[in-house]
């Protein structure tokens, strides 16, 4: 299952770059965030791993992060792993026009079981109302600072 989106936000790609590029500021726009263990690497470089765990209402769950990819000021690309599936993350900053930025994001989500197989279909719409909720709270985020 694959989507992608894309959002103005109204600041300069350096200092869109400087909030996102931070993993201190990842549980300001990700509110379920509530620990990240790293495990190897340096935050936010290629080859860094890091154990991420949420709570949605009372379930909690872990992710395993993997940093595939950055370019500084341009790119940053993830992949996000736990039993159902592998989910590769592709995050685009492109400058576009005075004092604003671009941000693409490509999602990927490759199901390990047959059962979410089955479902996917069915609860993309969930998924990409979620990604598309913490864009929001990002921008939001960039813009007031």
């Amino acid at each position: 299952m694959k989507y992608s989106l894309e959002l103005t936000i109204d600041k300069p790609r350096t200092e869109v770059w400087k909030i996102f590029g931070d993993p201190n500021n990842m549980d300001k726009w990700q509110p379920s965030l509530m620990k990240i263990e790293r495990l190897d690497g340096t935050a936010g470089q290629p080859g860094s791993v890091a154990k991420l765990t949420f709570k949605n209402g009372d379930r909690e769950f872990s992710l395993i992060e993997k940093v595939t990819f950055r370019s500084e000021f341009e790119r940053l690309d993830g992949v996000y792993i736990n039993e159902f599936a592998d989910n590769p993350v592709k995050n685009t900053f492109l400058e576009n026009g005075p004092n604003k930025t671009l941000w693409k994001v490509d999602v990927e989500f490759r199901f390990k079981t047959f059962m979410m197989r089955l479902i996917g279909p069915f609860v993309k719409k969930r998924f990409v109302a979620n990604t598309w909720r913490d864009m929001e709270r990002f921008k939001t985020l960039v813009e007031s600072s």
